[in-house]
């Protein structure tokens, strides 16, 4: 990804931003760097949640998600957190794979695992799409404005008939050549994550309004325009298969939306920026989380101890299912 990232902003024009900080009082530049930091954490943590709630209820009639159960907090953070490192290698897979090889370690049945995984993406694009459209009356004029309000649309279709995520995920299981859900999951727990994934969405779309407003984006004007997409941009970024988190897809879509409100120059250097900013944000909570977990796992744990019962090892480390 390091390298990745090197190539892509080697060619970059920089002097637009070199030009930009001098008129502006000094550190206000940084300010709005550190905030657009510490709101894509909040996006990062906000997708923690949604994800810990996706897996939780997957599991509740097989492993409440409590101490000494199958699946813990703590274990799913640690699936999500690795999975943060995971999507940074191309081929879309990897994420997918540990994320199930995890919950094995944990007792958790792999088709639960897959099915979680899948439905927390579903939702991810389907909220996505709807958060986009709230950039069509900047990108397309006049003549878009009928997108603000059919953004609401799809949102209003998944919280009355949330059961349709359930239809959209067996269609994506199939076009992505995955097992189907193995199982069906309430309406009120789909609701709780569109409502959670909408919200990763506006603090990651706030992420990019403040580098836009950094280099001269009015304010008001950009902050729909920059939650859409950035929203769009990154479900994008996840049919890109052979890129590392869609890298290139996701800035093309970011300098057509950031064009209308700033010169092309500087709309790329927001979109490389925002690319900067993304990729340390979630190392840096990824890092974090992973040694949180880390410490919470020996803490409240003791070493493994495995028997063998019917031919399979069951451990009692934190996270996995005790002995009985």
């Amino acid at each position: 990804m390091a390298v990745a990232v090197v190539l892509f902003v080697r060619g970059q024009d920089w002097s637009v931003l070199a030009t930009e900080m001098r008129s502006r009082p000094p550190g206000s530049f940084a300010i709005l760097v550190g905030l657009a930091m510490l709101a894509n954490a909040v996006a990062v943590l906000a997708a923690l949640l949604a994800w810990w709630l996706m897996l939780s209820a997957a599991n509740a009639d097989i492993a409440p998600p409590t101490e000494g159960s199958g699946l813990t907090a703590v274990g799913a953070a640690r699936i999500f957190f690795v999975g943060q490192f995971a999507k940074y290698v191309p081929g879309k897979v990897f994420g997918f794979v540990l994320s199930v090889k995890m919950g094995r370690a944990m007792g958790i049945p792999a088709a639960r695992t897959a099915t979680a995984w899948l439905l927390t993406l579903v939702i991810g694009l389907l909220t996505a799409a709807s958060a986009g459209l709230v950039a069509g009356p900047q990108v397309l004029g006049g003549s878009g404005g009928w997108l603000a309000a059919a953004s609401a649309v799809p949102l209003a279709v998944l919280l009355l008939r949330p059961r349709l995520v359930n239809d959209a995920a067996t269609v994506v299981a199939r076009l992505r050549r995955r097992p189907p859900p193995a199982i069906t999951l309430p309406g009120r727990v789909i609701r709780r994550n569109v409502m959670i994934q909408m919200l990763s969405w506006l603090f990651g779309g706030v992420q990019l309004w403040c580098l836009a407003i950094a280099l001269g984006a009015p304010p008001a004007r950009s902050l729909p325009l920059c939650v859409g997409a950035f929203a769009l941009g990154a479900a994008a970024g996840v049919f890109a298969v052979f890129t590392p988190d869609g890298l290139g897809v996701r800035e093309v879509i970011l300098l057509s939306a950031l064009g209308t409100v700033l010169p092309l120059p500087a709309a790329g250097v927001v979109a490389v920026m925002s690319r900067l900013v993304v990729a340390v944000s979630e190392l840096i909570t990824g890092g974090v989380g992973l040694a949180v977990t880390e410490v919470l796992r020996r803490r409240a744990g003791s070493p493994a101890r495995h028997i063998r019962s019917g031919g399979a090892k069951v451990g009692t480390r934190f996270g996995q299912a005790p002995d009985s």
